[in-house]
């Protein structure tokens, strides 16, 4: 029995990331995406650690668009996360195994250290369980101690497929149209408390996460 369940699990591992590499292409390939906001990366010097940070929901988005840039992101050791890995390195990207919940971690500290060389990593700060929509220390630590800058990143998609997790994960439908909104740099002062820090990072991704929908209203209201 062990020798199947070993079997079966080794082909779960192979089948369900091929298969969600495959629809996040498509869907990707046949979007009509509108990427605002570019300029705001334009000034940081390309040895300078940079942290993307985005809600874990939006990520069908940004893992396409940065795909091939062989950023660094951090994923869970949960079953899922050896899913994520496996989708993630598809794509391009390098994978470090752990939390970003504790700043001492030892995957967060393998994080530091290739920020500090001058990589670009991609975080979603309230994942990977939650809760929704609120800044884990994690961010905050490596932000702090490779003095790099955090880029907020916004996500509204039209026609999508909400699933019924905790963090309302968004498909987007083909063809529909999406919109990434690239913020602006964030700076968090270290005299702040770690607390106060996570809350205006907060207030910074809801922002930009509010903007990229406004666009994306406007953008669906506008007369051809």
């Amino acid at each position: 029995m062990s020798s199947f369940n070993d079997a079966f699990t080794k082909f779960k591992n192979w089948f369900i990331p091929k298969f969600i590499y495959g629809l996040i292409v498509l869907t990707n390939k046949t979007i009509n995406l509108r990427v605002i906001g570019e300029k705001n990366t334009n000034n940081i010097d390309e040895n300078e650690p940079l942290l993307y940070a985005f809600w874990h929901g939006y990520m069908w988005i940004p893992v396409y668009y940065y795909r091939n840039r062989q950023y660094f992101a951090l994923s869970s050791l949960s079953q899922d996360g050896e899913y994520m890995t496996r989708i993630l390195r598809y794509f391009g990207w390098q994978v470090i195994r752990g939390s970003s919940t504790r700043g001492g971690s030892k995957s967060v500290l393998k994080l530091y250290k290739k920020l500090l060389k001058g990589n670009t990593t991609v975080l979603t700060p309230d994942g990977p369980t939650g809760p929704i929509y609120k800044v884990k220390p994690g961010i905050i630590y490596l932000q702090e101690k490779s003095e790099g800058t955090i880029i907020p990143l916004g996500i509204a998609i039209d026609k999508k497929i909400e699933v019924n997790s905790w963090d309302k994960f968004n498909i987007p439908l083909p063809f529909t149209k999406t919109v990434l909104k690239i913020g602006e740099p964030v700076n968090l002062k270290k005299e702040k408390s770690i607390e106060k820090r996570c809350q205006l990072l907060e207030e910074r991704i809801n922002s930009v996460q509010q903007s990229a929908e406004e666009e994306l209203a406007a953008w669906k209201g506008k007369v051809k």
